[in-house]
């Protein structure tokens, strides 16, 4: 914490000689609030204009080498980045608060008044755009050299700024939107803690992201870089993995949490089948072909049995009661239900074994120094050819339309993409490489297409979003696929970096999850079917079902996989 308040100081002594610089931004606001006859007005331009000005420290430091300076400091990088979004939020802070005494002053003298509160709201949106042009502009100029982006950053900004000002002075705008916003016009202080909260959570992403492109694509250098030892990480992200499933029907049964729901389903499905591909050419290379079809024959094959035939009916029974035993119920009994994914995954290895069977060769593992890296253009690529055909998918596949059992085919794009990249990423041992920067690039990048693109999506009477050509479609399946590589990216790399243990406690998870996945649709019905006379919030009651279910689900495993042969199996 020193060393960025060290950096604050450093950054504050550079900037002296701008400081007379804000003074421009003064006497403009207090023209236009004069010539507007609207004094908050002014006090928008102010912080506006004081924005671009904060970044002038960058034009200071290309100008005179600073690099030099800093390359001999005691200072790292990541505390460089941090004080200097710090000083950048003094600078708005000081500056929204001039604004605010020069606007009040103005309204006194013109007897143009405004209450405090629509004076806060104000001064909230302006913090907030100030927040969002410091949060794109910031992460280019530590990218780029200054005077190639400075021009190109900030226009367009101002062209928003000031289409705005002439749309919200000949009619207000709030007053032509739904519901909703007009709620939020009649409720500021709402909207003032909307402006400010958003405001630091974009300043937040954005120092998150400047750290991650100063850091670059350095590759890291792990203990687990022999092939032979146990990724840990990897088996520890599984078992979060198959918990979120179980939080996921919990949700559903309670109907609550759509949010939650959404958002998992845009990712976590992927995310396991990428899992499972990692570990797919491993288990050929050290079985063969014909045990390796056994193998998952016995492993994949046996708990979809036992599951459509044994627990789907217990499920189906305990869920509907005696309506299970007649109409249409009764050809539902024998279901799939979780098991999808298995029988998935099961075709995609069979699928897996007839290309190995038929190139009739043995791919081995690159040498480390021939391996390709994961680069942050790889990336990008891959998201916007994944939400294109998400997008295509989703004419003829809706959103959330079930198919023989199936209940999200429109993502199986992305669930067979996912695949063929972990055993892209075995080949080229990308989860022990790829470069911690590229997990907090994804994590930022899934935060901000879920602010800036999941809402617009859901735009429009209806549901127009879950596919059909519509262009809502298109957007939902960019923020998708953005979501989802961003969030399996962030996962790996966080995992990797601080559950990467094999402590017996997490041995154990691991070793009971895949069983958990098997039994716990039945387990979490009879919680629920225990708990219907408990009159709470469905929230709540969610929450009570997954402190006891998960841990019963656990234990109900232990217990199934002490039967004799069972661990064959499971």
């Amino acid at each position: 914490m020193s060393n960025i308040l060290k950096s604050i100081k450093l950054d504050h002594h550079i900037m002296k000689s701008r400081y007379p610089m804000f003074a421009i931004a003064y006497i403009l606001g207090i023209v236009l609030a004069v010539l507007s006859k609207t004094p908050i007005y002014g006090a928008l331009v102010v912080m506006i204009i004081a924005a671009p000005l904060t970044g002038q420290y960058f034009s200071i430091y290309e100008k005179n080498n600073l690099e030099k300076l800093y390359g001999v400091l005691p200072l790292k990088k990541f505390e460089v980045v941090i004080g200097r979004y710090l000083f950048a939020l003094c600078i708005i802070v000081i500056n929204g608060m001039i604004a605010a005494i020069l606007a009040y002053i103005i309204s006194f003298l013109t007897n143009k008044g405004m209450s405090s509160l629509e004076y806060l709201s104000y001064l909230s949106g302006g913090f907030f755009y100030v927040c969002l042009m410091l949060a794109v502009i910031f992460p280019l100029y530590f990218k780029f050299p200054f005077s190639k982006v400075y021009v190109f950053s900030n226009l367009p900004f101002y062209l928003v700024f000031i289409i705005t000002f002439s749309l919200t002075r000949k009619t207000n705008v709030l007053k032509q939107t739904g519901p909703t916003a007009q709620y939020l016009a009649s409720h500021l202080i709402i909207i003032a803690a909307i402006g400010l909260g958003l405001g630091l959570i974009l300043l937040a992403l954005s120092c998150l992201l400047s750290c991650a492109l100063l850091e670059g694509n350095r590759e890291v250098s792990l203990p687990a870089e022999k092939p032979e030892k146990r990724l840990f990480f990897v088996d520890n992200l599984r078992t979060w993995m198959v918990t979120l499933v179980v939080l996921q029907h919990l949700a559903e049964l309670n109907n609550t949490l759509y949010l939650f729901m959404m958002l998992n389903s845009a990712y976590f499905m992927g995310l396991l089948f990428l899992l499972a591909g990692y570990f797919t050419p491993g288990s050929f290379e050290r079985k063969g072909p014909g045990t390796f079809l056994k193998d998952r024959l016995l492993r994949l094959g046996v708990p979809t049995l036992i599951y459509a035939f044994i627990l789907s009916p217990i499920t189906r029974i305990s869920t509907h009661g005696q309506q299970a035993l007649a109409g249409n119920i009764t050809a539902s009994l024998f279901a799939l239900g979780p098991m999808w994914f298995v029988v998935m995954l099961l075709v995609f290895d069979l699928g897996y074994l007839a290309w190995r069977m038929a190139i009739k060769n043995k791919p081995e593992r690159p040498a480390a120094e021939n391996r390709r890296r994961l680069t942050f253009l790889t990336v990008a690529l891959f998201m916007l050819v994944l939400a294109a055909a998400s997008y295509l998918l989703r004419f003829v596949i809706p959103y959330g339309m079930s198919i023989l059992g199936f209940p999200s085919l429109d993502y199986s794009a992305q669930y067979l993409s996912f695949f063929l990249i972990g055993m892209l990423a075995f080949r080229r041992d990308w989860l022990r490489s790829i470069p911690g920067s590229l997990g907090q690039l994804g994590f930022v990048l899934a935060v901000l297409a879920t602010v800036l693109l999941f809402p617009v999506a859901l735009i429009g009477a209806g549901s127009p979003w879950i596919g059909h050509g519509s262009w809502q479609s298109a957007i939902f399946a960019l923020w998708d696929s953005i979501f989802a590589v961003g969030m399996s990216l962030a996962l790996v790399t966080f995992f990797r970096r601080f559950l990467d243990g094999g402590k017996k406690f997490g041995r154990f998870l691991s070793q009971h999850s895949f069983t958990v996945y098997l039994i716990h649709a039945p387990i979490i019905v009879f919680l629920m079917l225990a708990l219907r006379g408990l009159q709470t919030q469905p929230q709540l009651k969610f929450g009570l079902e997954a402190i006891v279910g998960l841990p019963l689900c656990f234990g109900i495993a232990w217990l199934i996989r002490k039967i004799p042969y069972a661990k064959k199996i499971l």
